[in-house]
C-alpha cells in the first residue's frame, strides 16, 4: 500500500498500537511481555522501553488497567457472575480478581456493580 515503508519497519507508534490491540483481544488469557513482543516482532527489552514511553506505565500496570476497565463494563452491563467476569478478563480465581479490582477502584466488584446499578435506575 501507498505510504508504507518497503522494509516492513513500523514506527514505535504503529508497534504500540498493534500491541494494545493484541492485549485487548487476549485479556482473558495469561499474556506476557515476551508473547506480545514476539507477536509484533521486537525484543522484550525494546518492547518494554517503547511501551513505557507510549503508555507512561508498565506492561503489567496497563494490562491490569485494561482488565479492570473491561470488568467494570461487564459488571455494569451484564448479569454474568463476578467469577465469570473475573475469568473473562484473565483472573481465574475470584478472590484474586476481587483483590486486584478493589486495589484499582477502591471497592469490590459487587459494590461497584451495586453502585452502578443504582445510578442507572
Amino acid at each position: 500500500p501507498e505510504g508504507e515503508d518497503d522494509s516492513g519497519k513500523k514506527t514505535p507508534d504503529q508497534l504500540m498500537n498493534q500491541a494494545a490491540k493484541y492485549i485487548t483481544e487476549h485479556l482473558h488469557s495469561d499474556i506476557g511481555i515476551e508473547e506480545v513482543a514476539n507477536k509484533i516482532g521486537i525484543s522484550g527489552s525494546y518492547f518494554c522501553l517503547l511501551f513505557k514511553n507510549r503508555f507512561a506505565m508498565t506492561f503489567v500496570e496497563y494490562v491490569t488497567l485494561q482488565r479492570i476497565e473491561a470488568a467494570k463494563f461487564m459488571l455494569t452491563n451484564s448479569d454474568k457472575s463476578i467469577t465469570m467476569i473475573g475469568s473473562g478478563v484473565g483472573y481465574q480465581e475470584r478472590r484474586y480478581f476481587t483483590k486486584v479490582f478493589q486495589k484499582q477502584t477502591g471497592m469490590s466488584p459487587k459494590e461497584y456493580r451495586d453502585r452502578c446499578r443504582t445510578e442507572v435506575q
